[in-house]
């Protein structure tokens, strides 16, 4: 069985997304929701290790709010691909493996389109997975949990659980997944390089490169302090021209043209 582990914030896009595709899924699940309307738990790592403490199924699955799932099937068939999966291993619905992009199967954003540019079909290995949608064995947790000391905020608790997991001897897994993600994903502030550099510090004897969905990151701190200085730099230009409504159509022309480009299938 598999518990669905949700931290939320918004009740009415709970409803409409997770809750609603859940009610007709084919076999039992374990539904695990913390309520952080109020603000209660300060980072994601601290309201998820907590979930994990009421947590009851075989598999652990930590899921967006406003994820859809769009087969009844949905978990039935997650459960049959971890089955066939190595026992030590963690999947998830988005990840990346090296500088080619990220890997995925979902359509996320409004309008709805690919969220990578590499379109799995199979699982396939990864360094790091995209917090959406994270499923992992009861047994992982046994050895590591979220780090509430390096992920004091809402990014990178993933990213830095793969890492770990990956020093602790498993695999990390994109594996192709019929959902939908209502955001695409672009959500990036000062904290989250705050964290980054916490995550870096940590994982910087064991990888010289950090592949994330949101970028990819050197683990040496002068490389690093210059990877985030192009970054907040390219953020800057694109907020001006995304300002008018002509700097936003050419962006779309433009992400489609280099998506298109760029996209492969495995």
């Amino acid at each position: 069985m598999i518990s669905v582990i949700c931290v939320y914030n918004n009740e009415e896009i709970l409803q409409s997304h997770l809750l609603d595709s859940l009610e007709p899924q084919s076999c039992q699940y374990d539904l695990v929701l913390i309520d952080n309307r109020l603000g209660y738990f300060d980072s994601a790592a601290a309201a998820l290790n907590h979930a994990i403490s009421l947590a009851k199924g075989n598999y652990y699955m930590f899921v967006h709010q406003d994820v859809a799932f769009k087969d009844q099937r949905f978990l039935e068939k997650l459960e049959a691909q971890m089955h066939d999966l190595p026992e030590k291993c963690i999947a998830g619905a988005a990840g990346v493996k090296d500088r080619r992009g990220t890997m995925s199967s979902i359509l996320h954003g409004i309008p709805a389109k690919p969220a990578g540019l590499i379109h799995v079909t199979s699982p396939q290995i990864c360094q790091t997975l995209d917090e959406v949608m994270i499923v992992a064995p009861q047994h992982l947790f046994w050895k590591i949990r979220f780090d509430e000391h390096i992920c004091t905020g809402w990014h990178l608790y993933g990213v830095d659980l793969c890492l770990s997991a990956i020093r602790a001897g498993f695999n990390v897994f994109v594996i192709p997944v019929d959902m939908y993600h209502r955001s695409s994903g672009e959500s990036m502030d000062k904290t989250y390089f705050d964290i980054l550099r916490k995550v870096a510090m940590k994982h910087k004897e064991h990888q010289d490169i950090i592949f994330t969905t949101m970028g990819i990151w050197p683990t040496s701190k002068i490389k690093l302090e210059t990877a985030i200085i192009l970054r907040r730099s390219k953020d800057a230009i694109r907020k001006v021209i995304k300002s008018t409504s002509f700097g936003r159509h050419f962006l779309e022309i433009w992400s489609e043209r280099k998506r298109r480009k760029r996209q492969t299938e495995f």
